[in-house]
């Protein structure tokens, strides 16, 4: 055999690894849209003003209270992700009254392609992301998934994800983030919540 189908071998084995390994990182770091999983962390988010959905997009994005086109990465947002893409001509979620099941939370070094901060070494120049996912289950049929809320940190410091206050200020007049019930006094921080690396 010749020296050049062995290397057109090694090279098509290449390239399907790469594949391979493509995929993967995309499933991982990207996620897929699945069911919400089952809990109850006492948090609840209510729809209390019409949320447009974007031409083409699957969420919603918040900002300083209002809905945004497009939002700074380098201040505080919210993400409210649907399960399909909307229509060219957008697509609107009217109500809905959901329970927060679970809350992941990871620290990223970006938050639109989603690569964990443990994957590269950045300096203290970069910015780094705290990521939160509030997965959202409702008793009705809602295309609805979760709340994404990002909060930026600079200098090498970093904290917590953002704080129900907090995600009350981004997402505004839209949503309604509230207890079901007084969170404990000595909670340190949101039940339910699992650090995802």
């Amino acid at each position: 055999m010749s020296l050049d189908w062995h290397r057109s071998r090694e090279v098509q084995t290449l390239v399907c690894a790469t594949a391979f390994l493509v995929a993967v990182l995309v499933l991982g770091v990207g996620g897929c849209a699945v069911n919400p999983p089952a809990g109850d962390t006492g948090l609840r988010v209510r729809v209390t003003a019409p949320v447009k959905i974007p031409a083409e997009r699957a969420h919603a994005t918040f900002q300083r209270g209002r809905l945004a086109n497009v939002s700074s990465k380098l201040e505080p947002y919210c993400e409210l992700e649907v399960r399909r893409v909307s229509p060219a001509q957008g697509a609107r979620i009217e109500s809905g009254e959901f329970v927060v099941s679970r809350i992941n939370s990871r620290l990223l070094v970006d938050p639109t392609t989603r690569i964990a901060a443990i994957t590269l070494v950045s300096s203290c120049s970069d910015p780094l992301f705290q990521e939160s996912i509030w997965w959202l289950r409702s008793d009705t049929p809602s295309d609805v998934i979760y709340l994404r809320c990002i909060a930026p940190y600079y200098n090498c410091a970093f904290g917590p994800p953002l704080q129900p206050p907090q995600v009350q200020q981004q997402v505004g007049r839209y949503l309604a983030v509230g207890w079901a019930k007084a969170p404990s006094q000595a909670a340190t921080q949101l039940p339910g919540v699992s650090s995802e690396q």
